[in-house]
């Protein structure tokens, strides 16, 4: 096992499309949560919660990220993507693809998979038309979202029929990300348990890093401190593990309780907590509703997700300048967090409206933390108007944007605008009651509004 390359395939798709067949027809062993073990799973017959398989494939070890299809589900679904490699994405050949297709696909973009197997499940249910049907289908919808290679085979779990064309596939498409294999440990926690005899185990993919047993951990953001009793992949013990191999790990003096999805085993002091986040990004083409400031949306940092308000800002000179809104393209944007979670500052992010329906496109955009703060402060526009008093030979006196003589004295040499487009520069302040003297660049009109903008640095925390 330790002379494979390990790899993560994401098997996602619409509710009943048939991935946890597929998992179980294509993998040599399950681990947790594997093939729906939940007991709501196996009445209603739909995957509920991540599911871990595995399966050798020529050189590499394949650990099969079975996602939920549900649309009420998506958490688990993002919570998949963060850790994959490429991605088998289900269709049901008698279905045909669904709403949450769609959105898979995605969350597989933004998440930065750029190569996948559209399998065509159920393919015995149905004659050679409607599987060209739904093959064309798909090939229309995955036309213009960006992946650099897809493959499509047509699969029966029932049967077995194609399951060797899906290996064969996944060879061709499968590019093992570069291992960080230096500096501190980091593991999101995907399960937490107790294991009677042996105390806690926590199960996860190794992001960066490496961990022997006897390390010294911590539990992030709990900040709880612990070392390595044992380390196990798919049962088989071992010493160590590195980045890209999933593992199981022993800490028995930690409550399971404690730990939640997305926490993060990782060497002690090495990964900040944080409710706040800067966040540089892309929109969604797909979204058509309005991102505006301080909306209240839901944020996958990593693999957890959270509650938070988005702050979108331009840079300029600078400083950081909040806007009304955020147009299609890039984007920067604070996150400020209902909840301090770890992070880690270089983190992919993916922003969702888990409020609106699924009927509705639900993702936002993407994008990668490009600082971690402490507290966020920005700089917000305050508009003060004013109007012309009177028009004289080389000025023009402005009433309204000072309240007095020394207020007048301090905004001397600040710029102030019309509606009609005219910029000026204040000169002087006029009298005792703030009125002030300015040089237009073009002609102004008796009365006509003058507008003077300013900058007030805010701090921002949720809620407020």
């Amino acid at each position: 096992m330790d002379n494979l390359v390990p790899v993560h395939i994401g098997l996602m798709g619409h509710i009943d499309h048939g991935k946890t067949a597929l998992a179980r027809a294509i993998s040599d062993q399950v681990s947790t949560a594997g093939l729906d073990k939940h007991p709501q799973a196996q009445e209603r017959g739909i995957t509920i919660d991540l599911g871990f398989t595995m399966f050798v494939l020529d050189q590499y070890l394949v650990t099969l990220v079975d996602a939920p299809g549900h649309a009420d589900l998506i958490r688990s679904v993002v919570a998949g993507a963060n850790i994959i490699d490429t991605a088998i994405l289900t269709v049901a050949a008698d279905e045909g693809p669904k709403i949450q297709t769609g959105e898979h696909l995605v969350v597989l973009r933004s998440m930065d998979i750029d190569t996948v197997v559209i399998a065509i499940t159920k393919s015995d249910l149905v004659d050679a038309k409607r599987l060209a049907e739904v093959t064309s289908m798909m090939m229309k919808i995955v036309e213009d979202a960006g992946f650099t290679r897809v493959e499509y085979v047509r699969v029966s779990a029932h049967s077995g029929q194609g399951i060797d064309d899906l290996r064969e596939a996944l060879l061709r498409i499968i590019v093992p990300r570069t291992r960080i294999v230096e500096g501190p440990v980091l593991m999101p926690i995907d399960h937490a348990f107790s294991v009677k005899g042996h105390g806690t185990v926590v199960t996860g993919t190794i992001l960066r890093g490496h961990l022997s047993i006897n390390d010294s951990i911590e539990f992030s953001p709990a900040g709880l401190r612990s070392k390595v009793r044992s380390i196990q992949t798919f049962g088989a013990n071992r010493t160590k593990a590195s980045a890209g191999d999933r593992v199981g790990v022993n800490s028995p003096d930690i409550d399971p309780e404690q730990i939640t999805r997305g926490d993060y085993l990782a060497s002690p002091n090495s990964i900040p907590t944080s409710d706040v986040v800067l966040v540089h990004g892309q929109t969604n083409p797909l979204y058509k509703e309005r991102i505006t400031q301080k909306m209240v949306i839901s944020a996958a940092i990593g693999m957890p997700m959270v509650t938070a308000q988005i702050i979108p800002f331009e840079v300029r000179d600078g400083l950081r300048i909040v806007v009304d809104d955020i147009r299609m393209g890039t984007f920067d944007a604070a996150l400020v967090l209902q909840r301090p979670i770890a992070i880690d500052a270089g983190a992919k992010v993916l922003l969702l409206r888990t409020d609106l329906p699924p009927s509705q496109m639900r993702i936002i955009g993407s994008g990668c933390i490009t600082e971690v703060a402490e507290k966020i402060i920005l700089n917000k526009r305050k508009i003060r108007e004013g109007k012309v008093q009177r028009i004289r030979d080389g000025d023009v006196l402005v009433e309204g944007l000072a309240s007095s003589k020394s207020v007048a004295e301090s905004i001397v040499g600040k710029h102030v605008t019309t509606p009609s487009g005219a910029v000026g520069i204040i000169r002087d302040s006029f009298g005792t009651r703030g009125v002030i003297s300015v040089e237009f660049d073009n002609r102004v009109k008796q009365d006509e509004v003058v507008q003077y903008e300013r900058l007030v640095e805010e701090e921002y925390s949720f809620g407020s």
